[in-house]
Formats: C-alpha cells, structure tokens, sequence
C-alpha cells in the first residue's frame, strides 16, 4: 500500500466502480502518512524467527506483558496509598476493604510479582537450555540477568509497603542481610533504611525505589533488552548454528503473536481467579516492639533464608556474601565461559548439571524451610497463630486512621505538623515498647498528661539526660536533633486521656510498674536478683540493663530475662561462659536465627557490659528477691498486696501493706493470689506457686538440695516450661506443675518427660533430651513444687495454725456460690484467665480489663459467643478462642457472669 499515491474516486452513479474506502481506514491512512506508524508496525512484527513459532518462545512476551499489568494495578493502588508510617497500613487497610475492587487489584499485584518470578525462571531456564546466549549474543544475556535481579528488587521493596507485622519483619531481616557484606555492609543498611531502626525514612525510601528507581531501570533495561535481542536475532531451536542461522525463518507476526497471547491469556487468568477467590491478606498494623513475631520472607525468598542458618560467626560473610556474589557472576559472565557453538543440552553436561545442581538445591532449601517449621511445635503453634491473627485482622471492618491511631482510654489526637513529625519518632525510636502505643503505658509509665508534671523544656532535657532511676528502668539518652526534639516534646506533650498511669513520679524518685511479663520472670522493675551492692546489681542498673532493654530483648526474654516466647536466661553462665556468650550474641546459631534472633552489632564495651549483665541474672523468684526489710503480716487476711518500688539513686527498697478489703482466710492458701500491685497502673502476673501472701518458700537449709533445686529451676526455665505452665509451674496454658508428685512419682515423671502422652503431645508438650543429671535436677524441682493446685479453688485454713492455711485442704466453694461458679472459678483459674483479668478479674491487668461491673453490657448468650469467637481486639490482646465441653464452658459463664455482676468482690 502506498500512502502517497491519492486513493481512485469513483464515478458518481459506477455500480461497477472501485468502492470508497470506509471512515477507519481512512482515519489510519491520516494518521500513517503523519507519524510511519504502519512501517514502524511492520517492523516489529516482521520479526524472523528460524525453524518457526514454538511454544518454548512464549515466555519474554509473557514477561512483557505481567510488567505492564504490574504497572497498571501499581498505579491504580498509589491513588490511595500514603507512605508514612503512621497512615500506610491504614491506607491499604482503606484499599482493600472499601475501595470498589480494592481488594482484587492488590491481590492481582501480589500475585503478579509472584508470576513475575515464576515466568522469569522459565524464561531463563529456556534460554539456557536452547544455549541462546551463543553467538554474539553476549550483552543481550547480561541485560537479561540485570532485569532479574531488578525484578527480585522490586518484589522485595514493594513487600514492605503494607507496613504490617509480617512485613515489616520481613522487611527488616532483609535490611540485616545487606548489613552483612563486607566493609560497606553497615553503610549499605543505613542507606536503605535511613537510620539505625526501622521507620519512617525506611518506609519513603522503600517506596521511591519501588514506584521511580527500580521501574525506571526496568524500562530502560526492556528497551536495550529488544534492541540488542532484534540486533542479534532470534537463535532458533537448538540444533541451529548460534552465529549462521540456516533454517527456514516464519514471521513473528501471526502464529507467534497467537501462540504468546494465548498463553499471556491463560496467566492472566489464573491470576484473576486467585486474585477474586483467594485474596492477599493484610496483618495487623506493624508494631516494632513486637519481638515474639516470627518472621518469614515470601516463598522465592524461603531458600536464601534458609541458606543463613547454616553459616554462623565469621563464616556468615562466606554464606551470605562471597558464595552468592561468585554464583551471580559465574551467571553473568557465563556467555564468556561456554563459548563453544555446540547448544544441545545433552552436549554440554558441565554447564547444564551445574546449573541443575543450583536449582535443586534452591527447591530443597525452599522445602527444608518449610519442613523445619512444621517440625518445631513450637514455631509451628506461633506461625499457625500469626496466620489466625492475620485474618481475623483481614476480615474486620475499617476502621479510620484516628480510631488505630488512639488505643482505648486515649482521646484521639488532632496534631500540628510538628507533634506529626514527633510522633513519627516515637514510633520509629520504639518508645511505644515501653509506654505503650500513643504514650498509654505498658512496661514504662503512661506519658498522658505530662505536660502538667514536666514543661516543655524540663521535658527536653530529660529526654537527653535521663535520671538514674529512669536509665535503670531501661531509658536510654535521646540523640537527636533541634526540630526532632522538638516534635516530640511537642506529641508528647499533647498526649490527653484518663489514664492513671500519667507519669507523676518526680525525676529523683521513680516508682516503676511491674509488668506481667517481669512478674513471670522473676524480677521487679528492674531490680537485680542479686543481693543490692554486688556487681551484679551495679550491671543491672547501668549500661548492661540500658542496653538490655533497649535491643528489646526483653520481648522474647522476658524482662530481666526471666523467660517469655524466648528461654529464660537466668543461669546463663552455667551454659555459656562470658566469651561464648559473646560469640553468640554476635553470631547466633541457625535455631536461634530461626526463632528469630538477630546479631548484636555494640562496641567492644558495650557487649562487655551487656554479657556482665546477662551472666549475673539469677533464677529467685519474685518473692524471694524481695530485700530483707519487706515485712508480710502474718494475719491470713492481710491480701491483696500493694508492693511499693521506689528508685531512688540507684538503689531500690520495698515494702508490702494491705491494699482494699480483707479477702477471705481461705484466698492465702491459693496459687492465684492477688497479683501485687504496683504504684503504676499496672498489675504483676500471680505469685508462684506455693507461695504465701507473696513470700516464696523458705530454703531447706540443705545447700545439696538447694544447688539441686536452683539448678532444676534454671532447665526448668531454659527449657521454656514456663511458658505453658506458668513461672514456678502455678499453671498458663498448660495445668500447674503443684502437687505434681502426688499423680506421678520421681520415676513415672521422668519417663512421661522423656516420651510424653499423645494428649501431652497434642497440646504442645514435647520430648526432653536431657542429660541423667540435668534430668534428675529437674524432676527434683518440679516434685518438689507445693502448694494449692491450680484448680483446687479455695483451701480452708489449717485449723492448727490460725495464720496460715492449709495448702492440703479440700476445695469448698465460695460462701453463696453454686457447685458451678465454683467449678467455673477453677476453670477460670487453671486456663490462666487471671494472668490477664487478675484475681476474679476484679482489677484487670495491663493486658486486660477487670471483668467484674460489667452485667450491664455481658450476659450469658453474649459471653459464651466471644469466649467461643472471639472480637477482632480480644484477638490482638492475645485471647485464644476457648476449647472447652459444653458442660465446662457452661460452668465458666457462670461464674463469669456472676463476676461481671459484681462490683468489687465475686465472693
């Protein structure tokens, strides 16, 4: 067709005539004889390609093609999206539950990166095999291989975007493995996430990377990509000559052009279909302090995260950085290495094996990845929880920004931009780990109103220079800048609410909360288990404690390192002494590395104070760390406790007194006695068992059986019984360990320890591996462990002894109470319920409200729907759905509904 010759008219009233040209192809020849576009059409279409279309050819237009759809929903979800740490998570959280096909476009670009991966090894399996590097064909194979490391990029830099939990775990075990190549690894990491920690300039970083930098390489790459791939040609099948092409060729344009488009057709499909039925899920919001998480990458990146756990210490540099740098280059320069003509596969056995070898090994790495998980119960309960949590999370309505933002009991905020950039940093320095989301309190005090104690500058120069007592509750100095600290002295200062907790103690004289988690571990508020003046005590409360608490170690290890997700590390130093201690700390093991530990990268002093203080924790209880001049009346309704913790320079004293009514005789027998409380708003986890109005049991006075017992209290702890059975075996989620010996003597315990029941086993119970002797102290402990059982309910005091009761007598209900708020109460209690609602959830705790007073909002039919299914909060605060028989759980409703129609005392 000529587009310069002028098209024939025909004669006006021709039936025979050449007929008129229709209205579109006379718009195309317009638009041709203006731009060429139908040459520049022909061009690329008229592509040769010997020995015909194929189907093996299908997978660079495929390619192509996922890119542009990818790009496409990419954009549609940047209209709603803001980066910023405090409204990502919300935006996507707007995206997918209320934006019209919100949801099917972020499935459809999750899945897309994930096809992207998959089509992209296909493509370069193919090339490879059919040897179509060959023949002059060297810069197109390395702009291939640049695009595949900038599509790993963008799948990496886009996986952080949604700011949940799972991603911004993944997101930060990613940025410590770049920190892990030589010379400019810290370098490295500090340019990705803009500082030391994980924040807000991490966040903008991710995001200008993943929607300019990275897609601009990758347009720029496709375009060199299809210049030098229709320079060198199609190479053909693998028979063909890769320099002298001598086959017939067939155009590109029609048969291939169907042969692609069906198969882009069938991807696409498959796509939309996971896409509307099975949706990408949204976690919750991410929360930095949160170190119980388990992280776990995407499935293309199981295999390097696998690879990490068996290179440990100085041999990491080996695993992470020198072997995946010499396997990239070999793939790169692989053109330069294989340049003989021949490109059957079956002919060049060394470069094809290795190349199997590489790949079955990545799938075996993938597959160990997973099987690992499934065979650790305990990893496997908590990834099978954070999936529950994660779509219970997905599944709940949207809630706008301001009602995440504001916890309940804190007033939603209307900040300036100034109290905006503060509360960026609160976020991004972790101080929401100590005083709670929003500055509500949690370990540290509330910081609600404290504008009214500490005026602006006063504020300021607290936050630099802490106070002793503040620096040993685990506050460490703030460095930062004159507009950083004035943002948040300005969001601090505007935090309101009614929270009891405001910070009201004086700079000199700090009383600290004791927060579950402490009371678990045995210690309180940062006192040292040490006798005061030893230098366990002087590490504790100096730099080694500072440090402790602010590598957050305390959200696996308990504070005071008393045991939580993480084993307890008391008697530590009987493991590991103080340089293998700090080769650890540096180079954790693989099941370290799996449980979620990370390397600790500190100054030479700093790690000596930090192992200083780690060696000098002990394993007393929490009673039985108390000083000496804690005095405990021996009235048996001297209960509740109030237990008063003042810092003052540094060191700390104690006193009990009796707090609100008197309590029944028969409550000091029980294993669940009123948690103390402390003169922060928050309340410490029960008393151990066989404990009496808060004092541990006195020592035999034998130093054998108290080595022995200390010493099947620290396997006991190590081995993280504690963590179904509850500090010193008073009951959790598992039963209580009390009285154990009168079901099962010193030789039936051991064998159920070494080979548990399948029931034991069902419920998370599993084989210990113990030496005879470590075997032996701990069944010696656990034996040797008194008091009430959990679910005896009330114990009469001993008739003998006045002022004391009877840890042998027979449960007897509550006086007014039915056979089944009694049975209730022990069901109450032995499920742990009191670890979170306190003692007849009369009081509550920091990890949940009292239960009593609320008749008006609770009832029977309402109570046994959230036990069974629990709310969308319920869940977050960590409450599981209750599994119990019919009978059980009605017996439990009914004493919590005769709770919840008390107002102070269920008795």
């Amino acid at each position: 067709m000529n587009n310069e010759q002028p098209l024939p008219t025909p004669r006006a009233n021709s039936k025979s005539g050449s007929r008129r040209p229709t209205w579109y192809r006379r718009l195309w020849g317009w638009f041709d004889r203006r731009t060429g576009a139908d040459r520049i059409l022909r061009h690329s279409l008229d592509e040769p390609i010997p020995g015909g279309a194929r189907f093996a050819y299908v997978f660079g237009s495929a390619l192509l093609f996922i890119f542009v759809s990818q790009v496409v929903t990419g954009i549609c979800l940047a209209l709603y999206y803001a980066p910023s740490p405090m409204t990502a998570h919300a935006s996507v959280a707007y995206i997918v539950k209320e934006v019209a096909a919100g949801a099917f476009l972020r499935s459809l670009h999750s899945y897309g990166s994930s096809a992207m991966i998959v089509v992209l090894l296909l493509h370069f399996l193919q090339t490879f095999l059919y040897g179509a590097y060959k023949g002059k064909r060297e810069l197109l194979w390395i702009s291939g291989c640049t695009l595949s490391l900038l599509v790993l990029g963008m799948a990496f830099t886009g996986y952080l975007l949604s700011w949940d939990q799972s991603a911004y775990s993944a997101g930060s075990v990613g940025t410590d493995i770049v920190g892990q190549v030589p010379i400019i690894g810290e370098k490295l990491r500090l340019l990705l996430r803009g500082s030391a920690k994980m924040g807000a300039l991490t966040l903008s970083r991710f995001y200008v990377l993943h929607i300019l930098i990275i897609p601009g390489l990758i347009f720029s790459f496709i375009a060199l990509h299809i210049i030098l791939f229709r320079k060198a040609g199609a190479a053909g099948p693998t028979n063909e000559d890769p320099v002298r092409l001598q086959q017939p060729a067939e155009m590109f344009y029609p048969r291939q052009v169907l042969i692609d488009m069906g198969f882009v057709l069938v991807v696409m499909g498959v796509l939309g279909m996971l896409a509307h039925f099975v949706p990408v899920t949204l976690g919750p919001e991410a929360d930095p302090t949160n170190t119980r998480y388990l992280p776990r990458p995407e499935w293309y990146y199981l295999p390097m995260f696998q690879w990490l756990k068996y290179w440990e210490g100085w041999r990491t540099v080996i695993g992470v950085f020198i072997i995946p740098v010499i396997l990239i280059g070999l793939v790169f320069l692989l053109p330069f290495i294989d340049r003989g003509p021949e490109r059957r596969p079956w002919r060049r056995p060394i470069p094809v094996g290795g190349v199997l070898i590489i790949l079955v090994g990545v799938l075996w790495l993938g597959m160990m990845s997973r099987l690992d998980d499934s065979r650790d119960p305990t990893v496997a309960a908590q990834l099978a929880q954070q999936n529950r949590v994660e779509e219970v999370d997905f599944y709940t309505a949207f809630r706008p920004y301001s009602a995440l933002s504001a916890p309940e009991g804190v007033s939603s905020l209307s900040l300036d931009a100034t109290a905006v950039q503060g509360k960026g940093i609160f976020d991004s320095h972790g101080c929401g780990g100590c005083h709670g989301e929003s500055g509500g309190g949690a370990v540290g005090p509330a910081l609600t109103n404290i504008s009214s104690h500490y005026p602006p500058a006063q504020l300021a120069a607290i936050l630099k220079a802490p106070t002793p007592a503040m620096k040993a509750a685990g506050m460490v100095p703030l460095t930062l800048n004159g507009d950083e600290m004035k943002g948040l002295v300005s969001y601090v200062s505007s935090l309101g609410g009614g929270s009891g907790a405001s910070a009201e103690a004086p700079p000199d004289s700090i009383s600290t909360s004791l927060a579950p988690a402490e009371a678990e571990s045995g210690a309180a508020a940062g006192v040292s288990k040490a006798p005061p003046g030893s230098p366990a005590v002087a590490a504790s409360n100096g730099t080694g404690k500072a440090i402790f608490d602010s590598q957050r170690c305390s959200g696996c290890h308990g504070a005071n390192g008393g045991g939580a997700a993480g084993p307890a590390l008391t008697h530590i130093s009987s493991q590991y002494p103080p340089a293998k201690l700090k080769a650890v700390l540096k180079a954790p093991t693989a099941k370290m590395k799996a449980a979620g530990m990370v390397p600790l990268r500190l100054s030479a002093a700093d790690m000596k104070a930090l192992v200083s203080y780690v060696t000098g924790l002990g394993g007393t209880s929490v009673a039985s760390a108390a000083p000496a001049s804690i005095s405990v009346s021996s009235s048996p309704i001297v209960i509740p406790l109030e237990l008063h913790i003042t810092i003052s320079a540094g060191v700390p004293t104690a006193s009990v007194s009796s707090v609100s009514a008197p309590y029944q005789a028969s409550k000091a027998a029980s294993p669940k006695t009123r948690p103390a409380s402390v003169t922060s708003s928050h309340t410490s986890a029960p008393a151990g068992p066989g404990a009496t109005a808060g004092v541990s049991k006195p020592p035999t006075g034998n130093p054998a059986v108290d080595a022995s017992t200390a010493h099947g209290k620290g396997i006991f702890d190590s081995q993280r019984c504690s963590g179904c059975h509850g500090a010193n075996g008073g009951g959790g989620a598992g039963p209580a360990l009390t009285h154990i010996s009168n079901q099962y003597p010193p030789v039936q315990l051991t064998a159920i320890l070494k080979a548990p029941t399948a029931k034991m086993k069902a419920a998370g119970m599993v084989p210990l591996t113990l030496s005879a002797a470590d075997m032996k102290a701990l069944v010696s402990y656990v034996t040797g462990l008194g008091g009430a059982s959990a679910d005896s309910g009330t114990a009469q005091p001993d008739s003998g002894s006045p002022s004391t009761a009877s840890a042998k007598a027979e449960p007897k209900p509550a006086p007014g109470a039915l056979p089944a708020q009694s049975r209730g109460r022990a069901i109450f209690e032995a499920h742990g319920c009191v670890n979170c609602h306190g003692t007849d959830g009369v009081a509550g705790t920091a990890a949940a409200p009292a239960l009593a007073g609320n008749g008006a909002s609770l009832g029977p039919a309402l109570l046994t729907t959230m036990l069974r299914h629990p709310t969308d909060r319920m869940h977050q605060g960590g409450m599981p759905p209750v599994s119990l028989d019919d009978d059980e759980l009605k017996a439990l409703v009914t004493y919590l509904d005769h709770i919840s129609n008390s107002r102070g005392n269920p008795r």
